[in-house]
Parts: structure tokens; C-alpha cells; sequence
């Protein structure tokens, strides 16, 4: 009696098999990429109520909030629209980088931009906020976002880049011959070209002189860093750190949109940078003044979220 012969797949059979993992695969990667979208989207919540937190803090410790651009060391006057660093001694986190350079402390960073106070040469305070800002933080980077993680190796140092932008109001105007860059009544509110003069604002806002109540003014959005990196380094100002809502800065990138409104987008269109948006579907989170955050969907990019940009705007905002 010869050997029994062993029972095995036909080809046919192999290929029902195959055919079928594959199937259970393509129905299973969907739920996967939903789980993994719902951490994201909890993890950029908890980065957005540290920085929340931050604010506050130092907040208490300032009784203002941070100033979005730099400050000079002695006139206290606020940089320029191109202004990263005042190479005046004193040199302190106050007088180079962005907002998110004077909340490091209240982030655990402290060390991290220590050097500042050490400066001793004026001609080395630029050199130091581009050192200090090669660093990444992760707190202030989405994990949705495709450029989390990474730096603008075009810059020497490179740059680490940012999630986050703070609002600074929803005043903005064109003003011929300027930059758009000027909003004057959000919680960054940057200083304002008027004719050839300035306005001294963006020293720091504070918090009794938001009247139309923190719960109902936002204070932070999310907005992805430009698909090439020139937008959205975390040691920056304007249009790296800070954004209107509506944005009317048309001529940092020219040909998009005026103005900009909170509405979906895609990481490779060059306008994307020039608005509110995130890589969350249907919507984005938002920090208040009060410390929360709250979710919006993109249908509140043209009404309720442009009002709460103010601060004393007088807007009724619907709960």
C-alpha cells in the first residue's frame, strides 16, 4: 500500500485565501487609521492645554502674557515685522524669538534657553535664538501634522517648526506700502503700521483687558508649517508663530485667498500656510483664554471663530 497522500491547498484555494486576508485587510485599515487619528487628534489636545497652562503661567508671573515679537531690552519698544532679535544688551527670552520662546520656562525648557541671560556680546544674540530655536519641542508640534519632527535644513542653523499659531486678532488691514502683519486686537496682537509711524503695541496682553471673556476668544489655532519649510519655525514671529483670523497678509505669500479664512487644505498647496487650518478631518482644535480647548468644525471658519479673535471686540459669541 503506497504512502498516504498529504491534503494541501490547490491553487485555487490558496488564491480564495489570499484573497480573502486581503479583503479583511482593506476593511481593517480604515478602523486602524481612525484609532490612530483619535490619539493624534488627543495628543495635540493635551499639547494644546500645556501650552494653555504655560500661558498662565506666565501670565501670573508677568501679569501680561507673553510679547509675540521681541522686545527691546531697555525702550521695550516691539520689533519689526522682520525683527527676530534686538542685539542689545541686556539680551533676555524677551528680546529675541517668538512667544513660544518666552513660555519655555513655564514648558520645562528652561535650560534650553538659559543661554540668553548669559550673553554677554550683543552681536551674539541673533546667533544664539537661531541655536536655541535648531531644537525640536515636541509639545508644540501636532503629531497629524507630516512635518511633526522635522527641521527647515534650508536655514543654517536648521529651524524646528511648529503646529501652533497664536491669534493676534481680527483687524488686520492692508495698508499700501506695509506688511498686512499688523492685527491689533487678539491675544498677540502684534504692533500696527500707521503711515510711517508705529503704533506700540504687541508689548504683552493682559488679561483684564480681554472684555469679551476668555472662554469666548481664541487664543491658539492650529496651522501646519509650509510644505517647504520657510513658514512655521517654533523660534519665530510673524507668520511662524502668530496669524490673524481672518489673515490679509498678502504679501508674504502672494496670489492666495484674501483673506484667509479657518477651511480645509492640503500640506502641498503653497496658500495652506497663509491660514488657519489642520491635518484633523472636518475641523481643528483651538486653545481659549481660559485654558481649554475646544473643536471646531471648518463650518465656524467664517463665522463664530473669526468674532472670538478678538478680545474686546464686543462680538456675542452663541454657546
Amino acid at each position: 500500500m503506497g504512502p498516504r497522500a498529504r491534503p494541501a491547498f490547490t491553487l485555487i484555494e490558496l488564491l480564495v485565501v489570499i484573497a480573502i486576508i486581503a479583503i479583511l485587510i482593506g476593511l481593517l485599515l480604515p478602523a486602524v487609521q481612525k484609532v490612530r487619528e483619535a490619539a493624534n487628534r488627543m495628543k495635540c489636545t493635551n499639547n494644546m492645554k500645556q501650552i494653555g497652562l504655560a500661558l498662565h503661567n506666565y501670565h501670573d508671573a508677568n501679569d501680561k502674557f507673553p510679547s509675540p515679537r521681541p522686545l527691546h531690552p531697555t525702550a521695550r519698544v516691539s520689533g519689526q515685522f522682520t525683527t527676530f532679535a534686538w542685539n542689545v544688551l541686556p539680551a533676555s527670552i524677551d528680546s529675541g524669538g517668538g512667544w513660544l520662546f518666552r513660555i519655555a520656562p513655564y514648558l520645562e525648557q528652561e535650560n534650553l534657553v538659559r543661554p540668553m541671560s548669559a550673553i554677554t556680546v550683543a552681536g551674539q544674540v541673533g546667533t544664539t535664538v537661531n541655536q536655541i530655536g535648531n531644537n525640536k519641542l515636541i509639545v508644540v508640534q501636532c503629531p497629524s501634522d507630516p512635518l511633526a519632527g522635522q527641521l527647515a535644513t534650508q536655514y543654517n542653523p536648521p529651524r524646528a517648526l511648529t503646529s501652533y499659531c497664536g491669534v493676534s486678532g481680527n483687524d488686520e488691514w492692508l495698508e499700501s506700502g506695509f506688511y498686512g502683519s499688523n492685527a491689533r486686537n487678539g491675544m498677540f496682537a502684534v504692533y500696527s503700521w500707521i503711515g510711517n509711524t508705529v503704533a506700540l503695541t504687541g508689548a504683552g496682553a493682559k488679561m483684564a483687558e480681554c472684555t469679551d471673556g476668555l472662554s469666548n476668544t481664541t487664543i491658539l489655532g492650529e496651522r501646519p508649517a509650509a510644505h517647504d519649510r520657510s513658514w512655521g519655525s517654533w523660534r519665530g514671529s510673524d507668520f511662524n508663530t502668530v496669524l490673524a483670523n481672518p489673515n490679509r497678509e498678502a504679501s508674504i505669500v502672494t496670489g492666495c485667498p484674501d483673506p484667509g479664512y479657518f477651511r480645509p487644505d492640503i500640506p502641498t498647496n503653497r496658500c495652506a500656510v497663509t491660514h488657519y487650518w489642520s491635518m484633523h478631518p472636518n475641523g481643528g482644535n483651538w486653545l481659549l483664554g481660559d485654558g481649554s480647548v475646544r473643536y471646531f468644525s471648518y463650518a465656524a471658519g467664517t463665522t463664530i471663530l473669526p468674532q472670538m479673535a478678538s478680545m474686546n471686540g464686543g462680538e456675542v459669541i452663541p454657546n
